[in-house]
């Protein structure tokens, strides 16, 4: 492999019902279901979970795209890195007011600790409409 082909990884992120993105890149940044991590070139090959939350795309000219991300898998080897996930948005696509509306929602419905609250769905719910804020925002949670 020539030096230079090192030196960029490829990202694939596919979604049920949508056209899979591929970009190459120097690095992403990933919400592991045991922690946020980081892949670059000639890294280790290795197979996650991931969480909801803010997966950062920085391509080779420095440049980071944001992306919510709800769960899946990440594979990498080779350079290449394949996500699988539900759903995922890239960060400037998405509806702020209606991410806001979501938090609040599952915020008051966490807060009133009902019997009848589904307690999971309602974190589930949380931290899918904090990762579409944080990706709205530029920011990694």
């Amino acid at each position: 492999m020539a030096p230079e082909e090192q030196e960029v990884i490829t990202v694939e992120i596919t979604s049920p019902g949508t056209q899979p993105l591929s970009r190459d890149a120097r690095e992403v940044i990933l919400p592991g279901r045991s922690g946020v991590f980081s892949v670059r070139p000639g890294h280790t090959p290795m197979l996650s979970t991931l969480r909801s939350g803010v997966l950062v795309l920085t391509t080779m000219d420095g440049t980071d795209t944001h992306f919510a991300v709800h769960e899946g898998f990440a594979e990498v080897l080779d350079n290449h890195v394949r996500i699988l996930t539900p759903q995922y948005e890239q960060g400037e696509h998405i509806d702020v007011d209606r991410a806001e509306e979501a938090r609040e929602r599952a915020e008051q419905a966490l807060a009133r600790k009902d019997a009848e609250l589904d307690a999971a769905r309602a974190e589930a719910a949380l931290h899918r409409a904090m990762a579409r804020l944080g990706a709205h925002r530029g920011e990694s949670i």
